[in-house]
């Protein structure tokens, strides 16, 4: 082989056919072999490795996620959220993060009384349609089932002039009952145009597991147009179009911490129940005639005689071992890990945590939360924001009543989203100070972080305060970056709480005497 590989090598420098002894075309040979034999071990395919990988595929991402396999992922996520408290906590505390009580629209137009028109509409049709809900529903099934999915229909029962409501479905009624083998543009559920697009979704009429099924049960899917589905999952491979269970990696883990918790517990039980085994010394013939595996009831808090030659031996207790509390917490934390949560927060168990440890571990949680908040923008909030405008402008008659004559800078628009809570406000209230009179952040961004409108909680404390709003900024700008005169003084303008600070670092500075050490140079200061 290695003449061979001199040989082609020869050939393509113009050398012909290469003698052994050729040290330059050899040098390069030997390295081409060596890199030809190079391998990955993951790739080798020893009878160890073979085992090891046996389950690996090379489907693409919906062949992968068929419908037999996220059904029975989605059955499993379920039962594991239904009898294991710690995925059952984990599912509620990582969509109570993401969700929370729900994001505020804030309109971004050039007109103050539209924006807070909008918004106000917004928020009073949120609550006739129960929208924090349904959406803290969705980002649910996002993680238990992979995937949450809504629709877009006309509720005539809704009290709100604008009848717009969202219809809840989970992930197996949307399913094409009998999906056509090598059919292009279709998946379970989904069509899709030449592009990749959705165009349509196919909804079952009931719930394959329902239990108050009709006589005559229609499989004959209803055919939803795209613009009317809000379909809200999470994107991990190009050309995957449904969801399966966030937890999905962690489902086994959650079963052996149910089967050790059952096991220890079992262990304790048998250890403190008076379980004996009776053994003796002697031959059959000098025994009392027992016969093999006889019980006798040995009562609670009585001493009883045992028969001639014959005594107890109880069952060591070797369970629940010292490791117990180490090995669970383990668990938790490979359970929370799928998610990006920390182990704390999955556990809901703080006490071996120190201050600068959670910070640490929750910064890889919250930054994964906002990419969900991020993608719920896109994916959920803003299709539905677009139809819920077009049949505002309808229905009140808003900038004309045509919503094809309205451009886009009418729709322009953020969510702003529960603020994350953190352990020591303290700490971070200081931060924000010090970016604030830095420059490093503005007060709008601080507000809206926090899930508040900058414009809106200046009016509400204008009134409080009993002054104009143009009031209000000016104190806040004073307050923050107090103008300075010529002299180094604070102006005239400045606020007392700041003026009073300037004085009182005055008269700390008169305080000091700065005299020089010429031996080195450096500068000392000692009160007078």
């Amino acid at each position: 082989m290695l003449n061979g590989i001199r040989n082609t090598i020869g050939k393509l420098l113009g050398f012909g056919r290469v003698r052994p002894g050729h040290q330059q075309v050899a040098e390069l040979a030997n390295a081409m072999a060596k890199r030809m034999h190079a391998t990955y071990d993951a790739a080798r395919t020893t009878d160890e490795f073979r085992n090891y990988w046996a389950n690996a595929d090379r489907l693409d991402a919906d062949s992968a996620n068929s419908r037999d396999v996220r059904h029975t992922l989605i059955s499993r996520s379920r039962y594991e959220c239904a009898n294991n408290a710690f995925s059952d906590g984990i599912a509620q505390t990582i969509t109570n993060d993401l969700i929370g009580t729900g994001p505020s629209l804030r309109m971004q137009t050039s007109s103050d009384g539209f924006n807070r028109m909008v918004e106000l509409t917004w928020s009073l049709w949120s609550e006739a349609a129960g929208f924090n809900r349904k959406l803290w529903c969705m980002g649910h099934a996002k993680h238990v089932d992979g995937e949450g999915f809504a629709v877009l229909r006309k509720n005539p029962r809704l009290k709100h002039p604008i009848p717009l409501d969202l219809v809840l479905y989970e992930a197996e009624q949307v399913q094409t009952p009998f999906l056509p083998f090598g059919e292009a543009g279709r998946i379970d559920g989904i069509r899709f145009d030449e592009f990749g697009n959705a165009t349509t979704y196919e909804i079952l009429h009931h719930h394959p597991g329902t239990t108050n099924r009709p006589l005559i049960w229609d499989i004959v899917p209803e055919q939803v147009p795209a613009e009317s589905v809000l379909h809200w999952f999470r994107l991990r491979r190009p050309g995957q179009h449904r969801g399966t269970p966030e937890m999905g990696s962690s489902l086994n883990v959650g079963a052996a911490s149910r089967r050790w918790r059952e096991a220890n517990l079992s262990a304790a039980e048998r250890a403190a129940l008076l379980t004996l085994m009776m053994e003796t010394n002697m031959t059959a013939d000098e025994a009392d005639a027992i016969a093999p595996f006889t019980t006798m009831d040995v009562e609670k808090g009585m001493m009883n005689f045992l028969p001639e030659g014959w005594k107890p031996n109880q069952l060591e207790g070797k369970f629940p071992t010292a490791s117990y509390e180490q090995f669970n917490k383990s668990l938790v934390n490979e359970q929370g890990r799928s998610v990006n949560m920390p182990r704390n927060k999955a556990a809901a168990d703080s006490s071996d945590y120190n201050y600068a440890s959670g910070r640490l571990d929750h910064g890889t949680y919250y930054d994964s939360l906002d990419v969900q908040r991020a993608d719920c923008n896109s994916r959920v909030l803003n299709p539905l924001f677009s139809v819920w405008f077009d049949l505002a402008i309808t229905r009140f008659g808003w900038l004309g009543g045509n919503p094809d004559a309205i451009g886009a800078g009418a729709k322009v628009h953020l969510w702003d989203w529960p603020k994350h809570r953190v352990a020591d406000v303290e700490a971070e209230a200081n931060a924000t100070q010090t970016k604030l009179k830095s420059g490093q952040t503005f007060l709008h961004i601080v507000f809206s972080d926090g899930g508040m409108d900058l414009e809106d909680e200046l009016t509400k404390a204008a009134v409080s305060f009993g002054v104009t709003v143009d009031e209000m900024r000016k104190r806040i700008l004073d307050s923050l970056y107090p103008a300075m005169l010529a002299n180094g003084a604070p102006s005239s303008n400045d606020s007392t709480a700041v003026a009073a600070m300037f004085r009182q670092f005055q008269n700390r500075a008169d305080s000091l005497a700065i005299k020089t050490n010429g031996h080195n140079g450096a500068h000392h200061a000692e009160a007078n």
